[in-house]
């Protein structure tokens, strides 16, 4: 099975649902990772998918040949906001998303942790999906991350790796993935420079492709998603210009390995 290469909606906050469709085909995509929707955050309340909307949204997407690889949530395990979570899950079982992206945020104590991470699976499990724990904020390390899931040992939770954060945390990346790789679903990219913000791809110092490599050669067959943070981060390139380099660069380099 070859790996879908998808963007986050994160890196278009002006598109509407047609542009996507249109550019998503037009740059090169085969999926996307809905996160944000023009003003909307809180995705279940953006007009294309409200309930009495998501099955003609799905039908524009199949019939576009786009999937939706993840709904990317701002669920924290550290919150406990279950609901968040449970109406995120129900949208991706709706879209045909087999993953919903949560955060683990900074937690009172793994007690807590854990209790909440049962209740999101719990969650994830009743509406057909799974949820992705995300290298970021207090779990930016493959360590940190897979020390909850194992203790957690949930069957419907499972991991993110963002290949930013835990090389920005000084962890090497061949220990990442090493402790990711059991439980490793989806896969966020972006290039940067420390200290500087995000570029191009083969602009900044994120050896990306060796950290790809290492998914790949053991058998991966998630998602290379694009995390291009352009609703955070206004002064970085448009998507316009970003999304078609990333994609081309990462397709290159799949036709070449």
């Amino acid at each position: 099975m070859s790996n879908l290469l998808a963007y986050s909606t994160l890196g278009c906050p002006a598109w509407d649902l047609e542009t996507i469709l249109t550019n998503t085909v037009a740059f090169g995509y085969d999926a996307i990772e809905l996160r944000g929707y023009l003003d909307v955050m809180d995705l279940p309340l953006a007009a294309p998918f409200t309930p009495e909307n998501r099955a003609e949204t799905r039908r524009k997407l199949t019939d576009a040949g786009i999937a939706v690889c993840c709904v990317s949530s701002s669920g924290v395990v550290a919150q406990g906001n279950l609901d968040h979570v449970k109406r995120h899950c129900e949208l991706a079982h709706e879209l045909g998303a087999p993953h919903v992206r949560i955060f683990g945020g900074k937690p009172e104590s793994s007690e807590s942790a854990l209790t909440n991470l049962a209740a999101f699976g719990d969650a994830a499990a009743d509406a057909g999906v799974s949820l992705v724990l995300e290298t970021h904020d207090d779990f930016s390390t493959g360590e940190t991350v897979a020390a909850l899931l194992s203790e957690a040992a949930h069957p419907a939770v499972f991991s993110l790796w963002d290949l930013h954060h835990p090389y920005r945390q000084g962890e090497a990346m061949e220990d990442t993935h090493r402790l990711l790789a059991p439980t490793l679903r989806h896969i966020h990219i972006k290039d940067g420079v420390a200290g500087t913000g995000y570029t191009l791809l083969g602009e900044g110092d994120i050896p990306v492709f060796p950290m790809l490599a290492l998914a790949l050669d053991s058998g991966y067959t998630g998602a290379i998603s694009l995390e291009w943070e352009k609703r955070w981060h206004p002064e970085i390139s448009d998507p316009e210009l970003a999304f078609p380099q990333y994609a081309s660069a990462v397709r290159t380099w799949l036709k070449t390995r």
